[in-house]
């Protein structure tokens, strides 16, 4: 335990709320009269915490990418992917028999077997963590040049980031196309966040610089909210452009909060109760995340939904009951050895 980051471990509960409080406000974002005041409301807290899931991607890099963490091939394999892989069997398989029960009269086995390959809604990001986890060894060959990492972080931003959402926003196909004949394709995707917690964990930044990325990110979300708010109300449809995870003002956002955790909160004093308690909800945090969809389902089964209520309470409280609930789940199993293998 002493050679643990309190400031990373907070960071990662915040952004284990922060995914619970996405869900939430996402299950009526689509559902909710574009422009009434309940949307604009889903709306807020959606964009607010568009940073949760680059923040887990980052949290990984910042240690899997460390030189002095020496992991071989097989480690890679038999320690990090078949957690991974453990874990998505037991969930999916979970997700899937609770899915097929409450949602058919009879059990579907066809549509069974594809819930449980495919993985529930938000598993789609234990596939993209192996798959990084997978390129894990190359990209520690790059994060470890520090000209190398910026180098490769400056393509990520200008091929992942930039060029995608104007061709986006400005329909221009032509540009797309001609962009898509340098098959870039290394510098796309979550690797450019994974590199970026390393370098940005382990090289300073001045205090003017950081200034700035806090500007930005204050920027990153003001505009999330307003584009998306703007360019939903001209289509008639609730249109996720700027939700985005490589959107640049998402982007943004979730390197300002990187950073804050990293020069501001670090600085905060946490007793040795404080620290012990934020170690067990950190250890809790990848569980959180896997069963708090079954508490969003029971909640909408119980008949409580953000839409019967005002959004602006409605939202930030079923995301506390959910994350609660979560909470003494993974903590439960947490204690339980056998469940604790498996789950």
């Amino acid at each position: 335990m002493d050679n643990r980051i309190i400031y990373v471990d907070i960071l990662r509960i915040f952004a284990t709320f922060s995914v619970v409080l996405l869900h939430v406000a996402a299950g009526n974002w689509g559902n909710a009269v574009i422009g009434t005041f309940d949307w604009k409301i889903f709306n807020f807290y959606d964009s607010l915490v568009r940073f949760s899931v680059p923040i887990f991607v980052m949290v990984s890099g910042m240690f899997l990418l460390n030189p002095s963490k020496k992991i071989s091939y097989k480690e890679i394999y038999s320690k990090y992917i078949l957690r991974i892989v453990i874990a998505f069997i037991s969930w999916s398989l979970l997700y899937a028999i609770y899915n097929n029960l409450i949602n058919y009269d009879t059990f579907d086995f066809d549509v069974f077997i594809r819930s449980f390959i495919f993985g529930h809604y938000h598993m789609w990001y234990l596939y993209m963590i192996v798959g990084l986890y997978i390129i894990t060894p190359l990209i520690r060959n790059i994060a470890h040049d520090k000209k190398a990492t910026e180098y490769f972080l400056l393509l990520s931003l200008v091929f992942t980031s930039l060029l995608p959402i104007i061709v986006k926003f400005f329909n221009l196909e032509d540009l797309n196309f001609f962009i898509k004949k340098f098959d870039l394709s290394f510098t796309f995707g979550y690797v450019g966040y994974y590199i970026g917690g390393y370098y940005f964990s382990n090289y300073e930044l001045t205090k003017r610089r950081r200034n700035i990325i806090y500007f930005l990110g204050v920027l990153g979300f003001i505009c999330t909210y307003v584009l998306t708010d703007i360019i939903s109300l001209k289509t008639g449809k609730a249109d996720s452009t700027f939700y985005s995870y490589f959107a640049p003002n998402v982007l943004f956002v979730s390197l300002a909060v990187f950073i804050f955790f990293k020069y501001e909160v670090s600085k905060i004093y946490v007793n040795k109760s404080g620290v012990k308690l934020i170690n067990i909800l950190s250890d809790c945090s990848f569980r959180i995340y896997l069963v708090h969809d079954f508490f969003n389902i029971f909640l909408l089964q119980l008949g409580f939904n953000t839409l019967k209520y005002n959004p602006l309470l409605s939202v930030p409280f079923a995301a506390i009951v959910v994350f609660t609930g979560s909470l003494i789940i993974s903590f439960i199993i947490g204690k339980t050895p056998f469940l604790k293998r498996i789950l």
